[in-house]
């Protein structure tokens, strides 16, 4: 389990096994800045900073909220206990994927800041080398049969040590230049009973995600000879 570091301010710092030397400072896009170790930053649903740091190269991530309620409150949640906030928790889930072998993210740190009734929360993971999510590799070129199986088999792995992940979508698959597949994101994911249907229910909301994609980007390299073949590996 990550260790837990109360600092002389409202901030909480937890940090996983390995990771050495981190302060509330880290988690400041503007320090790595001021630094010039700031590598570049990217822009989507939400905004991640790439580190270069004394740990290695690191994904920087700001919680926000999703829905409605973000549109006046995107980044405060409702204060709980430091272990049953979604950063402490995402975190401790990457160090259990990293001992069960499975192709994550490697956990460093995350962050609280309390202020009152509410908190905010950050988490910080080391970079996957030489890796695009598979919406950018698919908006780019075809993929061949055994990389779609390859996917399945990935997808299949974490099926079977129970782990559950709440947004299993194109753009949290990454594929590295030798073509290992990785899966990103763990936010609000869990380890779970052995019930199928949830294991069912994550293909179906990947598939939709394809479609989506699809459906948006004539270019989008996606077919149902494609998924057949991720089927394929997913079985095997």
């Amino acid at each position: 389990m990550p260790s837990i570091h109360p600092t002389a301010s409202s901030d909480i710092l937890f940090i996983s096994p390995g990771n050495p030397g981190v302060t509330k400072e880290w988690f400041t896009p503007e320090y790595w800045q001021s630094q010039d170790r700031l590598i570049h930053t990217a822009v989507g649903r939400g905004t991640v900073w790439f580190l270069d740091t004394p740990v290695g190269q690191t994904v920087l991530r700001r919680y926000r909220r999703g829905g409605f309620i973000a549109k006046f409150n995107t980044f405060h949640f409702f204060t709980q206990p430091i272990e049953q906030t979604r950063a402490f928790k995402e975190l401790a889930l990457l160090e259990r994927l990293q001992q069960l072998g499975l192709p994550a993210p490697k956990p460093v740190a995350g962050m609280i800041r309390r202020n009152g009734l509410f908190y905010q929360a950050w988490l910080m993971t080391q970079v996957i080398p030489n890796a695009k999510d598979l919406y950018e590799c698919l908006q780019q070129k075809s993929l061949e049969e055994a990389v779609w199986q390859r996917i399945g088999r990935t997808i299949a792995e974490f099926h079977k040590h129970n782990v559950y992940h709440s947004d299993l979508n194109c753009h949290n698959i990454m594929i590295d230049t030798s073509f290992q597949v990785w899966v990103i994101d763990f936010d609000k994911c869990s380890i779970r009973n052995d019930q199928k249907n949830w294991k069912k229910e994550n293909l179906e909301r990947l598939k939709r995600s394809f479609l989506k994609e699809q459906g948006k980007h004539a270019q989008f390299q996606f077919s149902e000879d494609a998924w057949q073949a991720l089927l394929q590996g997913y079985d095997a």
